[in-house]
């Protein structure tokens, strides 16, 4: 099956980036929004498991430990190929494995998306998310998780992730000039 450029997009990035800006824009292009995190939570919640960070980060990595570093991004490219006909912008991949069969698999066009700690804790006590950490340090921990430091190979790799992106947009700015900035961004890269 022949995919046309930027049918499918992967959006990558350390929690509380902006990610999900970039996907609502993406989605008020028409793409539909797959994440893997769906999986996850599917999972936890046939093990009985309380919806927390954490427990979902140990989901993820239990996954892919026992069925594969890429089980993930196997399990939505399934999906995604029973609806060629659709664009999709693919959530929370946080491990090179999963990016990389997805570029493979599907030539997922990857965007990263960054910016400072500091600016995502702020970013994070803001939206307010139940599961999101409350404490500086308990972000920092979460953090270090996310980005892969002291992680294996089945584990969070959010920053071997962004090196593997295609491109990278950096959201140290204002809500408004982010926005700006992704919408000229899309523009362009849609063109």
């Amino acid at each position: 099956m022949q995919w046309m450029d930027k049918k499918v997009i992967a959006v990558v990035g350390p929690i509380a980036s902006g990610k999900g800006a970039l996907i609502k824009l993406l989605e008020e292009k028409g793409y539909t929004k797959i994440s893997l995190s769906d999986v996850v939570r599917e999972k936890a919640k046939e093990w009985s498991l309380e919806f927390t960070r954490k427990n979902l980060q140990d989901v993820g990595d239990k996954l892919r430990k026992n069925f594969g570093p890429a089980f993930l991004a196997e399990l939505i490219t399934h999906t995604i190929k029973k609806n060629p006909e659709k664009k999709y912008v693919i959530d929370s991949v946080r491990n090179p494995a999963e990016l990389a069969y997805l570029k493979k698999q599907l030539q997922a066009f990857v965007i990263g998306i960054t910016a400072s700690p500091e600016k995502r804790f702020e970013l994070m006590k803001k939206r307010g998310s139940a599961w999101d950490p409350k404490t500086w340090e308990d972000f920092v921990k979460s953090e270090e998780r996310d980005r892969g430091i002291g992680q294996a190979d089945f584990g969070q790799q959010v920053e071997k992730c962004l090196q593997m992106a295609d491109m990278v947009i950096d959201n140290n700015c204002s809500f408004e000039e982010f926005q700006t900035n992704l919408r000229y961004f899309l523009k362009n890269l849609l063109a």
